[in-house]
């Protein structure tokens, strides 16, 4: 063993994920296979946002055709992946139910999201635990810059940005990477950055996961960690920065718990006191978002979130399955009627509340099954801080149904080998230094 190079894991824990051998012909080259794993879960990124300029389809086979290369898709099929499996096969078989009639394209769709989430599971699922954190962390790092820089770069270079137009939004943008829009002009000098996803809601999500890799998973770097926090409160999204402060809540727990006796005084005082900027924004932020200027966002929240649990209560076994025109019409006969509203808004709104989403669409039995899934998830450690993190997004954010959510969700699922059960009944996995 290179002193100067350590394992990731130099003993696993007896509930790590099981090592296989490499199929003959599968590629070998650290740092191809880590490239390949960066370029899927890129793509896979990008399948939660808007992806208004790039076709969604060229991008499902980016993933796809990336995880095959890395690993042998017949792996799929192991037993490990059967509760997936009756899982999806449940969902096909309520959603024919519940939509009353076959939906083809929402089917194949939402089953294309499947097999993206499922694909890029199968690349981690005899890795490391720290292995997806790591290949994430340079991704996300860059976007954190971008997020960061985006309001400062508007405001030294207006003059270089330009507009353009998707649907009835605008968009502003340098170079395609520093992007903004606004659904109203408040006025406001620092910018939105909505990174490629078109959305900022969306980029608060991935930059809050750099932000708990970089305070869980690996050395806590001063200057990420500010990065990643001066990220997030960029993007303005409330959800975000309740999520930040759960973060460093937790966080300030482990110090006062780690930290060496002389230190604990420090760690005690001092941390809360640097907090109390985030603090005061998060408080500033929310009173805009439900009383300020910015209420109409908390009354459309609000909406979303009624009319969802309405919609869901008229066939809460089965759902209504995938079809966006067969919640519009559902809605409008039992949605929330006392949301200050614009009647176009709320005849042509989908709904945001992620976790919403799942009961109207899969019924109570399934949607439950999912999130157990998300809060099982075995891929980030701690694990129950990530799957907080990744639900209380989900409330904002509308993207149960998107790969990255579902490596996650699926990863709960599975089925744990026999071989781990052993290890974890007392024998030690060998250390794969």
């Amino acid at each position: 063993m290179n002193a100067a190079n350590p394992p990731l894991d130099p003993a696993p824990r007896p509930d790590a994920l099981p090592v296989v051998k490499r199929r003959a012909g599968e590629i070998t080259n650290p740092k191809t296979r880590l490239r390949l794993r960066q370029i899927a879960l890129l793509a896979g990124m990008l399948m939660s946002g808007g992806l208004l300029l790039i076709p969604r389809e060229p991008v499902l086979v980016i993933v796809v055709a990336t995880c095959f290369l890395l690993k042998n898709p017949l792996r799929l099929f192991s037993s490990e992946f059967a509760l997936i499996w009756l899982t999806l096969f449940a969902v096909a078989g309520v959603v024919l139910i519940g939509g009353d009639s076959f939906q083809l394209i929402p089917m194949v769709i939402r089953y294309a999201n499947f097999f993206a989430g499922l694909t890029l599971l199968l690349v981690y699922i005899d890795e490391r635990r720290s292995t997806l954190a790591n290949d994430l962390y340079p991704i996300l790092k860059l976007m954190a810059f971008q997020a960061a820089l985006t309001p400062v770069m508007f405001i030294l270079f207006s003059g270089y940005f330009f507009t353009f137009r998707v649907f009835d939004t605008e968009y502003t943008t340098l170079y395609g990477i520093f992007t903004f829009h606004e659904f109203q002009d408040f006025g406001s000098v620092f910018k939105r950055p909505d990174g490629f996803f078109f959305e900022p809601g969306v980029f608060q999500i991935y930059l809050n996961i750099f932000l708990f890799i970089c305070l869980f998973v690996r050395r806590q770097n001063p200057f990420d960690i500010a990065l990643a926090t001066a990220a997030v409160v960029a993007t303005q999204s409330t959800t975000g920065v309740v999520i930040l402060i759960l973060q460093f809540a937790v966080a300030y727990i482990v110090w006062l718990r780690t930290a060496d006796r002389s230190k604990k005084l420090g760690v005690f005082v001092f941390v809360p006191i640097m907090l109390l900027p985030l603090a005061a924004y998060m408080a500033y932020n929310v009173t805009e978002k439900f009383y300020g200027a910015l209420s109409g966002s908390a009354e459309a929240r609000e909406y979303d979130l009624r009319t969802g649990i309405s919609v869901a209560l008229e066939q809460p076994f089965t759902g209504i399955g995938f079809d966006y025109e067969k919640y519009f019409d559902v809605a409008s006969r039992v949605g929330y009627r006392e949301a200050e509203l614009s009647r176009e808004n709320i005849t042509e709104r989908g709904n945001t509340n992620g976790i919403v989403v799942l009961f109207y669409s899969l019924g109570f039995p399934l949607a439950i099954l999912f999130l157990l899934g998300l809060f099982r998830q075995r891929l980030f450690r701690p694990g129950l801080l990530m799957a907080m993190v990744a639900a209380l997004s989900l409330i904002s954010e509308s993207l149960s149904f998107t790969p990255i959510f579902l490596m996650l969700t699926f990863s709960g699922l599975l089925i744990q080998p026999k071989r781990v059960k052993k290890l974890a009944g007392g024998a030690r996995a060998p250390s794969r230094a």
